[in-house]
């Protein structure tokens, strides 16, 4: 198995390729510096962001190696990850792009791959380095063990402390018909549901800490969140999302990406996890 991180020579994929490092040091994986050649990026960029991350890639004493893709990148990059055997595929995203606007990240959440995808928004250049506390955000209970797995990875490579924030969406009635009883109820039902993940997490030594919100919109209760505490990462997780699916959804996870203050890293399980 070994990690790939994209590189376009941009230092937010740099940053975003320091996380891939972290996380195949942990796991001992090597790591692949993955580019598709285009008349976008300056080759002199990407391989002096490559020689970066290589430097950063020997004192953590992670095999390295950088591959130079040609043709349409997502066929390339599919083809690459069926015929080796990839853990995660690390790639940035940008703040700033155009509605219909073709990334690479829109490309790589059309269909699923056969590997996990980990698409990393950077917001602090100098939070890559370092995590103290780490913060993954999930509605109600429901908390794949794929992505659980991902979040303990990188509380493990940084050392970190963590938390899970669950948000319960309900509507203005339904808000306004929740007395204490019933909060204390619904909260106790979700924890139960956790309780096996905050087991999981004692055995790995992993500090964690479980909060709850009940409210009317999920992003601007996690954007309220995250602005009264200080993480340095938020990890997320997402479903895969066909071109159409994406263009006729409204997709809160757009905004929170173009509206995070912190550096955030949306999961993607192979499996849809």
């Amino acid at each position: 198995m070994r990690v790939v991180a994209t590189v376009n020579g941009l230092i937010t994929s740099e940053l975003a390729a320091l996380y891939a490092l972290r996380y195949a040091a942990l796991h001992g994986f090597p790591l692949t510096l993955l580019h598709v050649e285009n008349s976008q990026d300056s080759p002199d960029d990407v391989q002096r962001s490559m020689n970066v991350i290589e430097e950063a890639a020997s004192l953590d004493h992670v095999s390295c190696e950088r591959l130079l893709l040609t043709g349409k990148p997502l066929a390339a990059i599919r083809k690459y990850l069926a015929d080796n055997r990839v853990d995660t595929l690390f790639c940035s995203t940008s703040r700033h792009h155009k509605y219909f606007q073709t990334s690479l990240r829109k490309q790589l959440i059309s269909q699923p791959l056969p590997a996990d995808l980990a698409v990393v928004q950077v917001v602090r250049l100098d939070a890559a380095s370092y995590v103290k506390n780490i913060v993954m955000t999930i509605e109600e209970d429901r908390l794949s063990v794929q992505k659980f797995t991902f979040f303990t990875a990188f509380a493990k490579a940084y050392e970190a402390d963590t938390e899970i924030y669950s948000v319960t969406l309900v509507d203005a009635k339904k808000l306004a018909e929740l007395d204490l009883p019933l909060t204390r109820n619904l909260l106790k039902t979700i924890n139960d549901h956790l309780s096996h993940y905050v087991k999981l997490a004692s055995f790995l030594n992993i500090p964690l800490h479980i909060k709850h919100a009940v409210a009317g919109n999920e992003i601007d209760q996690i954007l309220h969140h995250l602005s009264h505490h200080n993480f340095e990462l938020m990890i997320v997780g997402n479903r895969w999302l066909p071109n159409l699916s994406r263009l006729f959804r409204n997709q809160p996870i757009e905004r929170l990406l173009r509206a995070t203050p912190i550096n955030t890293i949306v999961f993607y399980g192979r499996d849809n996890g």
